[in-house]
């Protein structure tokens, strides 16, 4: 008899101006600009049929139009779950990446990810505890064998990807999860880790090797 999984979809939301622009968002409240909007679009209508459970997204806004228009699509109204909000990017907010990456603070935040953070910002060890909470929560939620769209930030994916496949720390540095792509996770009762069926997906290869995606 198969076994029955939950699957995770972990969305990041669609595109805004701050990444055309190279500005870090963290907890800045950018909407979605028109592209985001295609790419929310076309998330949705990958995921007709699949039997979507729930919808929840981070508070922030660009999260919230893309699980809106998702949730529309599908027919649920979303839930806002503020555990999946950004990283607090502290003083790094609103900074080119470069400039960024070029800091002695981010050094420092590249050797130990899961301790140190952006200056008055927070740690991936914060994430990961706040993110986790919200999709074990989910899963506790919905029966075994439903689907569950979870819109949320790059960051926060890449932290729980790096929790669910039980990598090291640093390898959240080495994950690219672009705007407008899925990530999938399916969960079995009977295994403590999912299956990973998908990371950073998305319609075309260019897209895949895009460069919207923030490295911090």
């Amino acid at each position: 008899m198969p076994r029955l999984e939950t699957t995770v979809f972990l969305i990041h939301h669609g595109v805004t101006d701050w990444h055309r622009d190279g500005k870090l968002l963290g907890r800045r409240d950018v909407p979605m600009n028109d592209a985001g909007r295609a790419q929310a679009d076309r998330i949705a209508n990958w995921l007709d049929g699949v039997g979507i459970a729930e919808v929840i997204a981070s508070p922030l806004q660009r999260a919230v139009q893309t699980a809106e228009i998702i949730g529309k699509h599908v027919g649920i109204d979303l839930a806002r779950d503020h555990r999946l909000i950004d990283l607090h990017l502290g003083q790094w907010e609103g900074k080119n990446p470069q400039e960024v990456l070029e800091s002695d603070a981010y050094q420092q935040f590249l050797a130990n990810p899961m301790s140190s953070s952006a200056p008055a910002g927070e740690s991936f060890h914060e994430v990961k505890t706040r993110a986790v909470a919200a999709v074990e929560q989910a899963l506790e939620d919905n029966p075994a064998g439903s689907a569950v769209a979870v819109v949320t930030h790059s960051r926060v994916i890449r932290v729980l990807l790096t929790h669910y496949m039980a990598a090291p720390p640093a390898t959240y540095h080495c994950l690219r999860i672009h705007p407008g792509t899925v990530s999938v996770l399916a969960f079995s009762h009977d295994s403590q880790r999912p299956r990973v069926l998908a990371l950073n997906w998305a319609a075309s290869l260019s897209e895949l090797l895009g460069r919207t995606e923030q490295p911090v």
